[in-house]
């Protein structure tokens, strides 16, 4: 992991696991997916491109007489064209604060909607699905919470019913 920068940044969560990890197919990370306005993103975006050129440039410099066009991971954003979604995650439980800086206990299920500022590092990589960066969570201060019960956002609010047919 070469080329790490911390940042902040501020957003809208759209997909959210951080009270809970996220353990569909075979997966046990906390992770945010944040919408962000194109304004706020632009700068994130441009740190993110120059960590990926110095990957290349690394990469470069190791293989000098590769000729061949280098492979790119996707990006862990994705312009929507009325803002910027970022993929954040982490292996760990992040802390959570409130706008008041009080630490938010696991009883609280932080669900999508919810108004954050997250502090992720950014860390370049070089790997078989090619040159890329990841965002790691490194805190989470909810600005406006969206709280929800139950095992996480997306389940089924349904109960499980015995003996169903379809």
């Amino acid at each position: 992991m070469s080329n790490e920068v911390l940042k902040r940044i501020y957003g809208k969560a759209k997909f959210c696991y951080l009270t809970s990890p996220d353990e569909a197919f075979g997966s046990n990370d906390y992770k945010v997916t944040l919408e962000v306005s194109l304004a706020d993103a632009s700068e994130h975006i441009k740190t993110l491109q120059e960590i990926i050129k110095k990957e290349v440039a690394e990469e470069h410099k190791a293989r000098p007489n590769q000729t061949a066009p280098l492979k790119r991971a996707n990006p862990p954003y994705i312009n929507t064209g009325d803002a910027v979604t970022f993929k954040f995650h982490s292996k760990f439980k992040p802390k959570l604060w409130d706008r008041n800086q009080k630490l938010i206990g696991p009883e609280v299920a932080v669900w999508k909607d919810s108004t954050m500022w997250i502090d992720y590092k950014a860390s370049g990589y070089n790997k078989s699905v090619g040159l890329g960066v990841t965002l790691y969570i490194q805190g989470v201060q909810i600005d406006e919470l969206v709280q929800g019960s139950g095992g996480g956002n997306g389940s089924c609010p349904f109960p499980k019913r015995e003996g169903a047919t379809a």
